[in-house]
């Protein structure tokens, strides 16, 4: 079954805020790439995952980035049909 990418946890981890999300992984090897920013007031930062699949990651600096709630964006991009899907969430920064 196929589902929308999302986003499942913030950390800090020395000097990067890392972003941890799902995907669906099926079919195999059809994702290629996902991209993210992530926004806290006049705060921004965007970044690319190194792998991508059903769990991936993204870190992004930490420079400027407070304890508390931010808006990240995805783009997630796929091989089949040329398929982009967008989409954003609320999120807390330890």
């Amino acid at each position: 079954m196929s589902f929308r990418p999302n986003f499942t946890d913030v950390n800090r981890r020395g000097g990067a805020i890392v972003l941890t999300g799902q995907s669906d992984p099926d079919p195999d090897g059809d994702i290629l790439a996902i991209h993210v920013v992530l926004s806290q007031g006049s705060t921004t930062a965007a970044g690319t995952a190194q792998t991508v699949g059903a769990n991936w990651n993204v870190e992004v600096a930490d420079d400027g980035f407070n304890t508390g709630p931010a808006t990240v964006a995805g783009v997630e991009t796929r091989r089949e049909n040329a398929t982009t899907t967008t989409w954003a969430q609320a999120v807390e920064i330890p």
